[in-house]
C-alpha cells in the first residue's frame, strides 16, 4: 500500500484537534495558573507545546511506526487514524453520555472506524482535515483573549511599588487560613468547642480570643482569601496575583519581616518576599504542572475518569497525582508521586496504596519551614482542609485510596460548586465524612501548635486561625452557591487571634467578618496601611454598628444577620439528630432506626432466617484486610430479589458485630445500599463483612435474614 501523501499533516491535524479542547477547560480556571506560578513566557511554551510540538511529535512518531512495517501499513494507518478519532470525539460524546462508562467509549471507537474507513475510500475526509488544519491555531488564538486569560498573559502592572511601611514590633506572626469550614462543625449545644471532639481548637479556643460571631465576606475562595489578606473589597474581574493585588499582607509585612507564605490558590505573595518560593524548584515544578495538565486530560476524555485510575481534578488546583506515605507532622517525610520518568500514575504498582496527599505535603512543608529564628517572622499557610474530597478519618487513616465516594449524591453541573441530590442517606453519609475529615483537620492544627511549643516561639506569637468561608451539606441544598436558606451554614466560620504570651480565653460576640483580619493585625503591631480596608480592628472598643454581607461567585450580595447564634443552635442541632451525642471518634456514625438496639450488638444475639432467593453483590471481598494508612470504612452493595425497597433496611456486620446500617436505595433502577464504618468495628489483619436485612417494623422482635453473599 502506497501511503496518502498528505497523511503525516493529517496525523499532526488530528493530533491538534484532540488536544484542543484543554484550551476551553483552562480557560474557565484561571486560579489554575495563580498556583502554578505561570509567567506569560510559560504561556508561551504551553500553547506551542498544546498546538505544535505534541501534534508534530505524534505525526513523526505515528508515520516512522507506520513506515518501519510495510507489511502492515495498511492495517496500522487505519489503527492511528481511528485511535486519534476517537481522541477527538470523546470529549464531545462524553457530555452527553457522561454518566456511561462504555456508552461514550464505544461510540467514539465506532466513530474513529468509520473515519479511518472513509479515509482509506474516498478522498473527502483528507480534503477535509486540510481545510480545517488553520483552526488548529484559532482555539490558542481564542484562549489568550479569554479575559481572565489576557491579563495573566499580559499583566498591566509588571512593575509595582510595594508597601514600605515601619513595624516596630518583633512578634512572630502564624496565620492559618482553612478551607470549606463551616463553625458549627466544632460546636456543642451550648454553642462551645466540643473539647472531646476537638480538643486542639478547644486548646487554641481556651489561650486565644474567639471571635464567634464572624462572616465570611465571600463563599468563593479566591474572592474570600483575597478579602482575608487585604482587607479591601473585591471585584469579580480582578485576579488574585500580587501583580494585581500589590497591596497585602505579604508585601505589607515582606518590607521588615522574613515571610513564608504558603498559598493553595492564589499567588498574592511576590517570590523576592516569599522566601519558600525562592527555592530552586523550576524542574520539580514544570514537572507537577505537566503532570496536572494530564490529568486535565485524561478528565476531560475518560467517562468516569476515577475508574481508570485518574484523580479527582474538581477539589484543587495543583499535584493532583501527588501522593505521600504516613501521618503528618514532625518531620516526615514525603514522597511525591512524580517519577524521573514520564509514567502516569495510575499505571504504577504504588499507585492504589499511596496515601493521599497534595494537602499533606504542602502541611509537612509549612511545618517543617518555620524556624525559631529570627523573631521578625511571618508564616501564613492556606491549606484546603476540610475541603473536599473528604478522605480522611480522625486518626489520619484513609478509606477511600481511589476517590470512588468523593461526589456521590453531589450534582457538579446543576450549580457553581454542585447541589446536593434528594438523598438523605448520602447526603448524611457525606456529613459524616467531612466531620471525620474535620477532626483530622483537628489534629493536624495540634501538629503545628506542638511544632510552634517545641520551638518555643507558640507563647510569644501571634496566632491567628480562620477559615475563607463555610459548605452546606444536605439533601436538594446548593453546596457553596449562597441563598438564604444555606447561609448558617457558609457564611460563619472560625476566626481565633491568640495574642502574645495569652493565657486565657475570651469568647467575642461582635459582629465580625474576614475582612476585619488584616486590620486586627495591624493595629496589634501598630503598622500604618497605607492602603484604605473596609474592615476594621476587633480590638478596637467599638466597631458601632456595621451591616454584613456575604458574596457569591458572581458578587451577588445576600445580608448576613446580626447575630449568628440562631443559625449555629439549628446547625448543631441537627448534627446530634443525625450523629446523637458524641461519645468518640472511634463509634462515630449515623443515628440509624435501629442504632440503640442492634448496633454494637453481635449477631449471634438474633434468630438469623436465610434468605437464598436474594443475593448481595459487595464491591469489596467479604474477607478485607487493613493496612497501614488505610481501613475500607465504606461498604457498598447491589441486592438483587428483593421486591420492594421500603420494606428492609441492610445491617453490615464486621467481625460478627453489627456496626452499621444502610436503607436500600433505587439507583440507576438498581437496589444498592451504602455504609460508613467506625473504626473501631476493625482488627488489624483480616476481617469479616457480612451484610444482613431487617424486615420492617424494625422494631423487636427483630426479623433478621442473611442473603447470599455473592461468591456465596
Amino acid at each position: 500500500m502506497v501511503l496518502n501523501k498528505n497523511i503525516k499533516f493529517h496525523f499532526f491535524v488530528l493530533s491538534g484537534l484532540a488536544l484542543s479542547p484543554l484550551y476551553g477547560v483552562l480557560s474557565k480556571e484561571p486560579s489554575f495558573f495563580w498556583v502554578h506560578n505561570l509567567e506569560p513566557l510559560g504561556f508561551l511554551l504551553l500553547i506551542c507545546f498544546l498546538s505544535i510540538v505534541f501534534p508534530l511529535i505524534i505525526a513523526i512518531a505515528s508515520t516512522f511506526f507506520v513506515n518501519g512495517f510495510p507489511k502492515f501499513r495498511e492495517v496500522l494507518q487505519n489503527v492511528i487514524l481511528s485511535f486519534l478519532m476517537v481522541l477527538v470525539s470523546l470529549p464531545y460524546i462524553k457530555r452527553i453520555l457522561d454518566d456511561s462508562l462504555l456508552g461514550p467509549i464505544l461510540i467514539a471507537v465506532f466513530i474513529g472506524i468509520v473515519f479511518s474507513y472513509c479515509y482509506k475510500k474516498y478522498a473527502g475526509p483528507g480534503l477535509f482535515l486540510s481545510y480545517i488544519s488553520p483552526s488548529i491555531l484559532i482555539f490558542p488564538v481564542l484562549f489568550v483573549f479569554v479575559p481572565q486569560i489576557f491579563v495573566l498573559i499580559f499583566p498591566k502592572n509588571v512593575e509595582v511599588n510595594y508597601p514600605k511601611v515601619s513595624i516596630p514590633s518583633n512578634t512572630p506572626v502564624i496565620f492559618i487560613l482553612f478551607d470549606e469550614f463551616p463553625l458549627s462543625s466544632l460546636l456543642n449545644k451550648e454553642l462551645l468547642i466540643d473539647e472531646v471532639a476537638f480538643p486542639n481548637f478547644k486548646k487554641l479556643a481556651d489561650n486565644s480570643h474567639w471571635f464567634r460571631n464572624t462572616s465570611a465576606n465571600y463563599a468563593w475562595t479566591g474572592h474570600a482569601v483575597m478579602s482575608a489578606l487585604t482587607g479591601v473589597a473585591q471585584k469579580n474581574s480582578l485576579l488574585g496575583t500580587y501583580r494585581n493585588f500589590p497591596n497585602n499582607l505579604f508585601t505589607l509585612m515582606g518590607h521588615e519581616y522574613q515571610v513564608k507564605g504558603y498559598e493553595s490558590a492564589l499567588r498574592l505573595c511576590p517570590p523576592h518576599i516569599c522566601e519558600n518560593q525562592q527555592v530552586g524548584k523550576d524542574w520539580d515544578e514544570t514537572k507537577i504542572f505537566w503532570m496536572d495538565i494530564v490529568a486535565i486530560y485524561l478528565n476531560l476524555i475518560l467517562p468516569q475518569a476515577n475508574k481508570f485510575g485518574v484523580p479527582d481534578i474538581s477539589q484543587s488546583y495543583k499535584d493532583f497525582w501527588s501522593e505521600n506515605k504516613g501521618e503528618v507532622g514532625g518531620s516526615k517525610k514525603t514522597k511525591v508521586f512524580v517519577k524521573k520518568e514520564f509514567n502516569i500514575p495510575m499505571f504504577e504498582s504504588e499507585f492504589g496504596t499511596e496515601v493521599m496527599a497534595g494537602r499533606e505535603e504542602l502541611m509537612v512543608e509549612f511545618l517543617e519551614g518555620i524556624k525559631s529564628e529570627p523573631k521578625k517572622a511571618f508564616n501564613f499557610l492556606h491549606i484546603l482542609l476540610p475541603h473536599m474530597p473528604y478522605r480522611f478519618l480522625s486518626s489520619g487513616k484513609q478509606y477511600d485510596l481511589s476517590g470512588e465516594y468523593d461526589l456521590i449524591g453531589l450534582d457538579q453541573k446543576a450549580s457553581k460548586g454542585g447541589t446536593w441530590e434528594n438523598s438523605e442517606w448520602l447526603t448524611r453519609i457525606q456529613y459524616q465524612k467531612f466531620l471525620n475529615q474535620v477532626a483530622y483537620t483537628d489534629r493536624l492544627l495540634g501538629n503545628i501548635i506542638g511544632r510552634l511549643e517545641e520551638l518555643g516561639i507558640f507563647d510569644s506569637s501571634l496566632f491567628i486561625l480562620s477559615a475563607d468561608h463555610g459548605v452546606h451539606i444536605k439533601e436538594k441544598g446548593l453546596r457553596r452557591k449562597v441563598n438564604y436558606e444555606n447561609l448558617g451554614d457558609i457564611a460563619p466560620i472560625p476566626l481565633f487571634i491568640k495574642l502574645p504570651h495569652q493565657k486565657k480565653g475570651e469568647i467575642n460576640d461582635i459582629p465580625a467578618t474576614s475582612g476585619d483580619i488584616v486590620p486586627t493585625l495591624a493595629d496589634f503591631l501598630k503598622i500604618k496601611v497605607p492602603w484604605e480596608m473596609v474592615g476594621h480592628s476587633l480590638f478596637k472598643e467599638s466597631i458601632g454598628e456595621r451591616k454584613r454581607y456575604i458574596q457569591d461567585f458572581e458578587i451577588n450580595s445576600y445580608k448576613v444577620p446580626k447575630d449568628l447564634k440562631p443559625h449555629l443552635f439549628a446547625a448543631v442541632e441537627r448534627k446530634q439528630q443525625l450523629f446523637g451525642e458524641f461519645q468518640g471518634w472511634d463509634s462515630f456514625r449515623l443515628q440509624g432506626i435501629t442504632s440503640g438496639e442492634l448496633l454494637d450488638q453481635p449477631v449471634s444475639k438474633f434468630q438469623i432466617q436465610p434468605f437464598e432467593e436474594v443475593q448481595v453483590h459487595m464491591k469489596t471481598e467479604s474477607q478485607i484486610q487493613t493496612r497501614p494508612g488505610y481501613l475500607p470504612a465504606i461498604v457498598q452493595g447491589q441486592i438483587t430479589g428483593l421486591d420492594s425497597k421500603e420494606d428492609w433496611r441492610a445491617l453490615i456486620a464486621v467481625n460478627g458485630i453489627f456496626q452499621a446500617e444502610s436503607p436500600v436505595m433505587e439507583r440507576e433502577n438498581k437496589k444498592n445500599i451504602l455504609g460508613f464504618l467506625p473504626e473501631q468495628a476493625f482488627k488489624d489483619g483480616d476481617n469479616k463483612i457480612e451484610v444482613y436485612l431487617l424486615k420492617k417494623p424494625f422494631a423487636k422482635p427483630f426479623k433478621v435474614f442473611k442473603p447470599r453473599l455473592s461468591g456465596d
